[in-house]
């Protein structure tokens, strides 16, 4: 049970980073300069809104994504030291 739950901690910040990479990568792009001539202020506003949720998402993503990384490294380390521990301790006999 406890690998598992490693592994799934070893797992999860990489698929946070894969979704941060993605809302950054497939973000719309921003408006040209002269977007007066093409779109509304309330569209040029609603479209810069979508950017800045997006962004603050992967922000968030990329922060969580690291977090749990330093977790699944600690519980790496520890699955390896409990290891190392069991096999060093034998019987004596």
């Amino acid at each position: 049970m406890r690998k598992l739950a490693v592994s799934l901690i070893v797992a999860l910040p990489i698929a946070l980073l894969g979704w941060a990479c993605f809302l950054v990568l497939f973000a719309p792009p921003e408006p040209p300069f002269d977007w007066m001539n093409s779109m509304s202020v309330g569209d040029h506003n609603a479209l810069i809104a979508l950017i800045d949720h997006q962004y603050t998402v992967a922000a968030y993503a990329v922060t969580w994504a690291i977090q749990l990384g330093y977790l699944a490294w600690l519980g790496l380390r520890w699955q390896a030291q409990k290891h190392t521990a069991a096999r060093t301790a034998s019987p004596c006999r």
